[in-house]
């Protein structure tokens, strides 16, 4: 049995999936702060203490999420490119991905340069440049899977070399460009992703082997970023 706490932003497709496999979903304000008892951590928290026999998961701050892409998903990447990867591009979110993976392809290679991508309203880029952590930078924002108004554990920052931000209308305007021009049906972070890879390539050359991670799938986002309705809506197309 599963309950699954998110954010009001979160798109309709994830809450239907998700009860369509008979987990419950409990939908929290994204408009207030992470320590408000109406956030979705601390709704988590405390559905956690009240639900007998029942473990809190906490993607955030819990080892396990880093430590499985440090054994599974950067051995993939390392394997994949025959170890000639030269840069690891991922959204960042709970940081489980580009912790994990950052580190174990370090390990193989200390030359290889490892880039996260933030967005608007989100304190990732500037604590990690300035060791601030600036209130002043959070505000709600469109984009799902990626930035975060806490510093979470699973965000190691010494791996990472730099962050490169992405604003909503450009993270939704290439999630659409990823599916209409290379035929591939991707989640909203992907569009975000690759739009850091083009604002990222004064640092490639032609000889480099950049990998791009993307992590979730074009069905979440049906109601969103792949309804022209909703995009005009947003202003982010004609």
């Amino acid at each position: 049995k599963c309950i699954f706490v998110l954010a009001d932003k979160q798109s309709k497709e994830k809450c239907d999936i998700l009860r369509a496999v008979g987990a419950e979903v409990v939908v929290c304000p994204t408009a207030v702060e992470p320590d408000d008892p109406r956030s979705y951590y601390s709704v988590s928290k405390r559905l956690a203490k009240e639900t007998p026999n029942s473990w809190y998961v906490n993607q955030y701050d819990n080892p396990s999420n880093a430590k499985a892409h440090y054994e599974s998903t950067g051995p993939e990447i390392w394997k994949q490119t025959d170890g000639k990867i030269t840069h690891f591009v991922v959204g960042v979110g709970t940081g489980g991905t580009i912790s994990g993976v950052g580190k174990y392809l370090k390990e193989q290679n200390p030359n290889i340069k490892v880039w996260g991508i933030d967005t608007y309203g989100s304190v990732f880029k500037k604590y990690h440049e300035t060791g601030i952590f600036d209130e002043k930078e959070i505000y709600p924002y469109v984009t799902e899977g990626i930035g975060e108004d806490i510093l979470p554990k699973n965000v190691n920052f010494d791996i990472i070399d730099g962050f490169t931000k992405v604003t909503d209308k450009d993270g939704a305007v290439y999630t659409q460009r990823l599916a209409k021009e290379e035929g591939m049906f991707l989640g909203n972070s992907a569009g975000s992703a690759i739009k850091g890879v083009l604002q990222l390539k004064e640092h490639f050359t032609k000889d480099d082997v950049v990998v791009v991670l993307f992590h979730d799938h074009g069905s979440r986002y049906v109601g969103k970023m792949f309804n022209d309705d909703w995009m005009r809506k947003q202003g982010y197309i004609e």
